[in-house]
């Protein structure tokens, strides 16, 4: 039996010990960073209650108590293993149970995404957007923090990225682009009207697209050149927030970006250093 199953099986405990038990109970991992006294205070019991709990479960003492209770809940954290991506945490959980599950969350949609992007759709990514004129960043939503991060990365090794600021500019955008330039569209859901209304303007001017996407067989998805895809878990509606989908999408654009910087490395490298000493005044230095 866990320490936890006894602290929570109060039969042969009296009436200071069941509180004491209680408050370990509801502050498992504060408690394993205190002190016997300060944990004595905290509850308005003594050191004496502390210890005779402590033995009443089979320890030695408060020590032992301690090391034992830190090695059960680590292990609970590492058994976390089912995850609702869409309410991945509930009222019921710890701050580090939701830590972790969270921590779990975007493992799983990072691994599976990696496993899905391959070393040659990089490669195509790459060569589809060095080779292009002009290049276009389309995103609504959540994905467009991810997009303007993104941006803001390419234009420091000198890639103009047009990315626009206002809903309404985005289908006169859009119209400009031709068959010697590349966009890139980021819809996780792939059910975007807006996203495939500008995939259909970019498919007749004959422009490359290039979709980050969680659904390949989605209408946006049939409408591009090149699907970059994250992992498929969430659902596309109710949620309390987008962790699986947004960390899968950053992983994606980063991986991109980075592919675009070693294509010519040693040139971005020189613009990036070049740029930074641009900006070095401007920082207060230590003295």
């Amino acid at each position: 039996m866990t320490i936890i199953d006894q602290l929570s099986s109060t039969q042969n405990f009296n009436g200071s010990e069941k509180e004491l038990a209680s408050f370990i109970l509801k502050n498992k991992e504060q408690v394993i960073n205190l002190s016997i006294q300060k944990l004595a205070t905290d509850t308005f019991t003594s050191t004496s209650t502390i210890v005779r709990l402590c033995r009443k479960i089979g320890l030695k003492g408060y020590k032992d108590f301690k090391i034992k209770l830190s090695a059960e809940l680590q292990q609970h954290y590492n058994n976390i293993s089912t995850i609702d991506p869409d309410f991945p945490f509930t009222e019921d959980d710890s701050n580090k149970e939701i830590s972790q599950r969270i921590l779990k969350l975007m493992k799983d949609s990072l691994n599976k995404t990696s496993q899905s992007l391959t070393n040659e759709l990089l490669e195509q990514a790459v060569r589809e957007i060095t080779q292009a004129k002009k290049i276009g960043l389309f995103a609504y939503g959540d994905t467009y923090i991810s997009a303007l991060s993104f941006q803001n990365k390419l234009m420091k090794i000198n890639y103009q990225v047009n990315l626009p600021i206002l809903s309404d500019e985005s289908k006169f955008l859009a119209a400009n682009f031709t068959k010697n330039d590349c966009t890139i569209l980021i819809s996780y859901s792939g059910r975007s009207k807006t996203t495939f209304e500008l995939a259909k303007i970019l498919r007749l001017n004959g422009c490359q697209i290039i979709t980050v996407t969680s659904d390949a067989n989605s209408e946006i998805a049939k409408l591009s050149d090149l699907i970059l895809p994250v992992a498929n878990f969430e659902s596309k509606d109710l949620k309390i927030s987008p962790f699986a989908s947004q960390v899968a999408i950053e992983y994606v654009l980063n991986s991109l970006y980075s592919c675009l910087f070693v294509a010519n490395y040693d040139k971005n490298q020189r613009h990036r250093l070049a740029s930074e000493k641009l900006f070095s005044d401007s920082r207060f230095t230590d003295r």
